[in-house]
C-alpha cells in the first residue's frame, strides 16, 4: 500500500509524517541516520496497523521532509507534535536519538502516555533520577544482542525502576529493526495486543 505523504504545522515549522491504521494512535520516532519512511521500509507501521492501531511515523524538525522549526529540544517537539494532533494516551516508540527523545518526554508525562517502546535508546543515565516515573507504564525495551552504540546497561536502568519494563533482544546490531525485521515487528505486534 502506498502511503501517502502528510504534513501537519506543529508551532510554525512544516512536519512530515506517515500514517495507517486507526485505533489507538503509536507514534514512532527514528533514529539519528534515519527518517519517517525506515519504518515503513521495514514493515513496522503496516504490523502496527495490522493489529488495530494507529501508526504515525513523524520525521524530526530538520530530518526527512520536515522543517527546522524552532524547538528547544526533539522532547519539546514530540510534546508539541502530540498536543498540534490532539492525540490521546498515544503509546511512542523511539528507537536510539529518537528513544532517548521518547524518555525525555515520557519521564515528565508519563501520565499522558498509554505506552512505550523503547529501541536501543541512547542517552538514558541523563533521566536517571525521573525513570521511576514511568513505573506502571506498559514498557517494551528491544535491543540488538551486540549493540556497541547504546550497551545493554541502559536497558537495565530503566528496569531497575520500571516493574513494567519488559526487556528482549532482537538482531544483533544497533538498529536492530534492520537485521531482523520480522522478528522485530512481532515483538511490537505481541506487546500491542497485550495493552
Amino acid at each position: 500500500m502506498q502511503l501517502e505523504d502528510k504534513f501537519i504545522e506543529v508551532k510554525g515549522a512544516k512536519i512530515h509524517y506517515l500514517e495507517e491504521g486507526s485505533g489507538r494512535p503509536v507514534v514512532l520516532h527514528h533514529g539519528a541516520r534515519f527518517n519517517a519512511y525506515t519504518w515503513k521500509e521495514v514493515g513496522t507501521i503496516s504490523a502496527i496497523a495490522e493489529v488495530g492501531y494507529r501508526a504515525i511515523s513523524i520525521d524530526f524538525p530538520g530530518f526527512g521532509k520536515s522543517e527546522e522549526g524552532n524547538f528547544s529540544s526533539l522532547s519539546e517537539f514530540i510534546g508539541d507534535f502530540i498536543d498540534t494532533m490532539k492525540l490521546e494516551k498515544p503509546i511512542l516508540l523511539g528507537a536510539s536519538m529518537g528513544g532517548e527523545a521518547v524518555l525525555g518526554y515520557a519521564v515528565d508525562h508519563a501520565n499522558k502516555l498509554g505506552g512505550l517502546i523503547l529501541v536501543g535508546a541512547v542517552g538514558v543515565s541523563s533521566y536517571e533520577s525521573k525513570l521511576k516515573n514511568l513505573d506502571g507504564l506498559p514498557i517494551l525495551l528491544i535491543w540488538g544482542r551486540h549493540d556497541t552504540t547504546s550497551p545493554k546497561r541502559n536497558a537495565e536502568l530503566i528496569m531497575k525502576y520500571v516493574k513494567t519494563a519488559k526487556f528482549v533482544n532482537v538482531g544483533n546490531q544497533h538498529a536492530c529493526y534492520l537485521d531482523d525485521s520480522e522478528g522485530f515487528n512481532s515483538q511490537i505486534k505481541d506487546f500491542l495486543k497485550g495493552l
